[in-house]
C-alpha cells in the first residue's frame, strides 16, 4: 500500500482537491499514511494526521476524500479510517467545549464587572438582559469582592437593564440580604418602572435596600456618608484630646 500511495501520490492528490492549499494539505496526509499504512494499531496511528487534516479542511471534504480513496486504493483500510475520524473528531469536538466554557467565563467577566470605586466602596454596573445564570455570577462576583475587599458600600446600577422578571428579581432580593449580611450597605440605582413595579411586587424589603434614583445620586449619598463619618471621627479625637487636657 505504502509504494501504491507514494507512486500515485499526485494523481491521488489531483482527484481530491482543487485548491493548492487543499492539495498541500491532502498530500501530507497521504504522505503519513503511507508511512503508518499496514502497521499495527493503524487507527491510533491515524488519529494525529487526520486531526492535523481536519485542521486545514472541512469535514464534508475529508468524507469525500476519504471515499475517493476507498475507490481509487484496494484493500483501502476505510473502516479503520472511519475509526479514526470519529475520534478525533470527538477530541476536536471535547476541545470546542472547553475554549466554549473559557469564552462563557470570559463573557461572564466582561458582562458582570465589579468596579472598586475607592477604599470602602463597591460598584457593579448591570447592562443588558439580566437572565438567572447572569444574576448568579453576578452574586458570586459580588461577594467575592466584598469578603476580599470588606466594602462598607455596594452601588448596583441598573440603568443598562430594560426588564427584570420575577425569578431574576427574587435572586437579587437573595443578593441584597447576602450583601447586609456581610456588613455592607446596598445602593439601587437606575431603576425604571418595569423593574420598580418587579421589585414591590416581589415585596421587597426596602429597609434592606437604598434608592437612588441615578449613579450620580449614589456616588453623591456615599461621598456625603463617609465625609460626615470622617468629621465625627474627628471631632470625637479633639473631644479626648480636650478632656486629657
Amino acid at each position: 500500500m505504502k509504494d501504491v500511495v507514494i507512486s500515485r501520490l499526485g494523481e491521488l492528490v489531483e482527484g481530491l482537491a482543487k485548491k493548492d492549499e487543499q492539495k498541500k494539505a491532502w498530500e501530507d496526509f497521504l504522505v503519513e499514511f503511507a508511512e503508518v499504512c499496514g502497521k499495527s494499531d493503524l487507527k491510533e496511528k491515524l488519529k494525529a494526521p487526520i486531526s492535523n487534516l481536519l485542521d486545514r479542511i472541512s469535514e464534508k471534504e475529508l468524507s469525500d476524500g476519504i471515499e475517493l480513496l476507498h475507490e481509487k486504493l484496494d484493500n483501502f483500510p476505510t473502516v479503520d479510517v472511519y475509526k479514526a475520524i470519529i475520534e478525533a473528531l470527538g477530541k476536536k469536538n471535547d476541545e470546542y467545549l472547553v475554549k466554549i466554557a473559557e469564552l462563557r467565563d470570559v463573557l461572564s467577566e466582561l458582562s458582570t464587572p465589579i468596579i472598586h470605586l475607592w477604599q470602602d466602596v463597591l460598584l457593579a454596573p448591570v447592562i443588558g438582559t439580566l437572565d438567572s445564570q447572569r444574576a448568579q455570577n453576578m452574586a458570586e462576583k459580588l461577594l467575592e469582592n466584598i469578603a476580599d475587599t470588606r466594602a462598607k458600600v455596594v452601588i448596583v446600577d441598573v440603568t443598562g437593564v430594560s426588564m427584570i422578571d420575577t425569578i431574576v428579581g427574587e435572586f437579587l432580593i437573595e443578593m441584597f440580604s447576602a450583601v447586609k449580611l456581610l456588613g455592607s450597605d446596598v445602593i439601587l440605582t437606575g431603576i425604571k418602572p418595569e423593574i420598580a413595579h418587579t421589585l414591590v411586587k416581589l415585596g421587597i424589603d426596602f429597609n434592606m435596600v437604598i434608592i437612588k434614583r441615578d449613579l450620580e445620586s449614589a456616588l453623591k449619598y456615599t461621598i456625603g456618608k463617609f465625609s460626615k463619618g470622617t468629621e465625627k471621627k474627628q471631632s470625637n479625637t479633639k473631644r479626648g484630646d480636650i478632656d486629657e487636657n
